[in-house]
C-alpha cells in the first residue's frame, strides 16, 4: 500500500504546485482554483464520526467540495462513520481502504466518478452503496467487507468486476439482476451465502473461479425455470448442487 500511495503522490505533483493544503474543522483539503478535495489527514488520520461540509471558506473565498482523493480515509481504525455532502462528484480509488472499524458511510446522489477498491478491507462496514450511474461494479469494491449481509444490485449493472465481493463471508443473500452479462474472476470468492438469485435467462459470461471457495452444498441457487439446465451445464455455475426455478 505504501508504494501505491507514493505513486499517487508523484502523480499529484503538478497539481500540488497550484494548490494549498489546509485543515478546516477537522477535515483536510486540497484547495484548488475552482474546488476543494478531501485528502488524507496527518497524524493518525480521521477518528470517530466525520461530517464533510458541502463548501469550505478559505482566504475569503468559498469552495465547493467535489472530490475525495485516493486513500483519504484509509487505514483509520478509529473511524466509525462518514457523511459526504450533496454536490460531491468524484470518489477516487481506495478512499476507505482498510478502515477496519468504519460502519456506515452516507453518500450523496451527485456522484459521477467512482474508483476501484473504494471499500476494500472495511471489515465492519454495514451499509451497501453503489452510485446510480454505475453499470459495472469496479474491481475489489467490497473485497473483505465481511460485515455486509445482503447484496442486491440494481438493474443498471451489466458487469461485476474482479474480486468485487471477495471475502464477504457474512453475506446471506446475493441478488444478481437480469441485466448482468459478465461476472469476472473471483467476484464472489470465499463468500458464504445461503441463497443466490440470478435473474438472467441467458447465463452471464462468468469467469471460472468466480464462485471459488463457496460452500456449494449449503447454498440454494435461484434462476429462471427455463434456464436451469443451462446453469447446471455452465463450468462456472455447475458447482451449485441446489438449483431452483424462480416462479
Amino acid at each position: 500500500m505504501k508504494k501505491s500511495i507514493f505513486v499517487f503522490l508523484l502523480m499529484l505533483l503538478p497539481v500540488l504546485a497550484h494548490a494549498d493544503m489546509v485543515e478546516i474543522d477537522g477535515v483536510k483539503y486540497f484547495i484548488l482554483s475552482d474546488h476543494a478535495a478531501v485528502m488524507k489527514k496527518d497524524g493518525g488520520g480521521y477518528t470517530g464520526d466525520v461530517v464533510v461540509p458541502a463548501t469550505v471558506n478559505y482566504q475569503g473565498k468559498t469552495y465547493q467540495v467535489t472530490e475525495v482523493l485516493s486513500y483519504a480515509f484509509s487505514g483509520n481504525d478509529n473511524l466509525k462513520s462518514v457523511v459526504l455532502p450533496e454536490g460531491l462528484v468524484k470518489i477516487c480509488d481506495c478512499v476507505f481502504f482498510a478502515a477496519h472499524n468504519l460502519e456506515t458511510v452516507q453518500m450523496p446522489s451527485t456522484i459521477t466518478s467512482w474508483g476501484n477498491s473504494v471499500f476494500a478491507g472495511c471489515t465492519s462496514l454495514k451499509t451497501f452503496f453503489l452510485p446510480d450511474f454505475l453499470t459495472e461494479v469496479p474491481r475489489n469494491t467490497f473485497d473483505g467487507c465481511s460485515s455486509l449481509t445482503n447484496i442486491e444490485l440494481s438493474d443498471k449493472i451489466t458487469a461485476i468486476g474482479e474480486k468485487a465481493f471477495a471475502f464477504c463471508d457474512g453475506i446471506k443473500t446475493i441478488k444478481i439482476p437480469a441485466s448482468v452479462t459478465m461476472i469476472d474472476e473471483s467476484a464472489f470468492w470465499n463468500c458464504n451465502p445461503k441463497t443466490v438469485y440470478c435473474y438472467a435467462e441467458k447465463v452471464p459470461e462468468t469467469v471460472e473461479g468466480a464462485f471459488d471457495l463457496l460452500d456449494f452444498e449449503g447454498v440454494t441457487l435461484y434462476v429462471p425455470a427455463a434456464s436451469i439446465a443451462a446453469y447446471k451445464k455452465d463450468e462456472a455455475w455447475k458447482g451449485f448442487t441446489k438449483v431452483v426455478g424462480i416462479k
